[in-house]
């Protein structure tokens, strides 16, 4: 066997260097604060090694020092469709610009999402997701989208940026989620295989209703869903409150940490409720919460179990006395949808600005923004109260609670 010359292992070592698609850069690990700090609270599982989501909106929003490229690390091996029109769909944009979108593929590890952009802030959410494979069995359900780190620019590194401090929960069913958002006004209802593509989590009007008021939002929605039944394997809405997944739970200490502040419930959009699912639920999510938080019950926009749910709420309302839960009915309304049902981006619109002198009444406008990132400082939680008239009464608002831990 011919001896190895000293040139001749350069070469070779310096052949395995190029061919390395992380020389010369700066691997994150999701354990990192800044990346944990920007996603979207009590949405996504948190291991060691990776985060997972299955939530169509759940995002992560970052800044970066010292690098013009960031990359993200995906394992796509965990997707349990083989039909590529069915993967989950990514969209970002890099310092407030246009909006730029990919459809995971099999065998993918590493998304570019900026290649030249010096100090960059990414603001990434999950806008599409098929409604039929499994969402909730595992840490990492097959149609999820699982994060294993970032890469950067040698010597770069992530930095904390301002979020806003309240947090807003829309629990809900593929019209919460954005299902078919991103279709035309009467375009018809999505084929089985074309779901994802029809979707955008952020054009759903809970979204806009968070944003508008200045709160953080977190999102409980999935295509099918319903008080005590769902498509992919989600749970009712009892266990749904306890459980991101199977195996992951998002309490702390028996609570939701960190607690939201305001919680919108739309459902029945998909059958009529029994009133024991929904007080089961109103039940389980006060138990979460603790008093202060404001749970805002919506009747659906088609005013489907119209009666049921407030029956439902009623009931609920009687026998606990619970002074901070309401119910908001917005009547008869027109909106533009895809299929009759689904409404369309413009027919979210038309649904924000009719829910808005509704929500005038119980939620105030914030601007508070946190900049430290969760569990940073050991200064304590202040938390507004709410008065009789759904007005906030403590308006120094609050400093954030800690997040969850990794699991």
């Amino acid at each position: 066997m011919p001896r190895l010359r000293p040139s001749h292992l350069f070469l070779f070592l310096l052949s395995l260097t190029r061919m390395d698609p992380f020389a010369d850069s700066t691997l994150v690990a999701v354990s990192d604060s800044n990346f944990l700090n920007g996603l979207s609270p009590l949405n996504w599982v948190r291991k060691s090694g990776f985060v997972a989501s299955s939530i169509c909106g759940a995002s992560l929003k970052v800044g970066f020092t010292g690098t013009g490229k960031v990359a993200i690390q995906i394992d796509t091996k965990i997707i349990g469709t083989k039909v590529a029109s069915r993967f989950p769909i990514l969209a970002w944009s890099v310092n407030q610009g246009p909006l730029q979108t990919h459809q995971l593929k099999a065998g993918e590890f590493s998304i570019p999402l900026v290649s030249a952009t010096a100090n960059p802030v990414i603001d990434l959410y999950l806008k599409g997701l098929s409604p039929y494979e499994n969402r909730y069995a595992g840490d990492s359900p097959e149609n999820s989208v699982k994060i294993t780190g970032l890469v950067l620019d040698a010597g770069g590194a992530t930095r904390p940026i301002p979020l806003p401090d309240g947090i807003w929960m829309n629990i809900g069913n593929s019209i919460e989620s954005g299902d078919a958002a991103a279709y035309a006004s009467g375009q018809g209802r999505p084929p089985d295989e074309a779901w994802a593509a029809s979707d955008d989590g952020r054009a759903s009007y809970g979204y806009l209703l968070a944003e508008h008021y200045g709160f953080r939002e977190s999102r409980l929605a999935y295509g099918g869903y319903n008080w005590a039944s769902s498509l992919a394997g989600v749970p009712n809405l009892p266990t749904l409150v306890d459980n991101i997944t199977s195996t992951a739970s998002r309490l702390t200490g028996g609570m939701l940490v960190p607690r939201p502040d305001i919680v919108t419930i739309n459902l029945g959009e998909n059958g009529v409720p029994k009133s024991v699912d929904v007080t089961n639920a109103l039940e389980k999510l006060r138990s979460r919460t603790g008093n202060l938080t404001k749970i805002i019950v919506m009747i659906p926009v088609s005013g489907k179990a119209r009666a049921a749910v407030t029956d439902a709420f009623n009931a609920y309302k009687t026998g606990s006395q619970d002074a901070n839960i309401f119910l908001v009915d917005l009547g008869k309304i027109a909106f533009a949808t895809a299929d009759g049902q689904h409404p369309t981006a413009e027919g979210h619109r038309s649904i924000y600005n009719a829910a808005l002198p509704a929500f005038d009444k119980l939620i105030p406008r914030t601007t508070g923004i946190r900049a430290r990132p969760f569990g940073v400082g050991k200064t304590p939680e202040v938390r507004a109260g709410f008065d009789a008239a759904g007005r906030i009464s403590n308006p120094s608002r609050r400093i954030s609670s800690p997040e969850l831990p990794i699991r």
